[in-house]
């Protein structure tokens, strides 16, 4: 079966990939960012629904993803993310068995995609990341790299259903140092501080990589 999944996700991969390239005109920056080998989390700015299809595509090695459970109701979506190696989290309720899906993969020497925000942002700033994020860190201790996506907004906007043909760009920030922060006690208060740092980091590569793109 894994193997089965290996050969459907490469030939996936390579259709998106193209896809996105002739559509979509993909362009991926500071791919030499990205640790190959080794537990690193992505954390990433979001825009859209779209946005963990572009993350998965643009990372140079195969992520793993939270995703709200309801997408995983729909019969074809559900068989299409599971391929990105998607895992359900429930929003409103306990989250345990993600965070617990999400230790192991990084402590395993995966690479896993989460969006700190916890939903949609408007793309103009990042929101205060969840505590959560700041908790994942601390225990899994993995590198993390920040990714902004610019352009998915335009291409799937919020609460619309089909496809609109624009620009698009990915960005791998460096690797953001933590290592203080593991030194301090375990608590909600160094969660909430790792999570503020998250912010900052990827506040900082938004308007870094808003320029570079001459995107307004």
């Amino acid at each position: 079966m894994k193997n089965i999944r290996a050969v459907n996700f490469a030939i996936l991969l390579f259709f998106l990939k193209f896809f996105s390239w002739v559509m979509f005109g993909l362009k991926i920056r500071g791919l030499k960012n990205v640790p190959r080998k080794g537990g690193v989390l992505i954390v990433s700015n979001h825009i859209s629904n779209f946005d963990p299809v572009i993350a998965g595509i643009s990372a140079p090695r195969e992520l793993s993803y939270m995703a709200k459970k309801e997408l995983f109701k729909n019969f074809f979506l559900r068989n299409l993310i599971k391929l990105f190696k998607a895992f359900p989290v429930n929003r409103t309720g306990v989250v345990k068995d993600a965070f617990e899906k999400a230790f192991k993969v990084l402590r395993q020497g995966d690479a896993l995609l989460i969006f700190p925000e916890g939903t949609r942002g408007d793309g103009k700033y990042i929101k205060d990341a969840k505590p959560g994020t700041g908790m994942i860190i601390y225990k899994a201790k993995p590198k993390v790299v920040p990714l902004i996506i610019l352009g998915t907004d335009k291409v799937l906007p919020k609460n619309k259903k089909s496809f609109h043909f624009c620009k698009i760009s990915t960005f791998f920030g460096k690797p953001i140092d933590l290592e203080r922060f593991f030194k301090m006690t375990e608590n909600k208060e160094t969660y909430g501080l790792i999570s503020a740092e998250i912010t900052l980091a990827l506040n900082d590569l938004l308007k870094t990589s808003t320029i570079e793109s001459g995107s307004q």
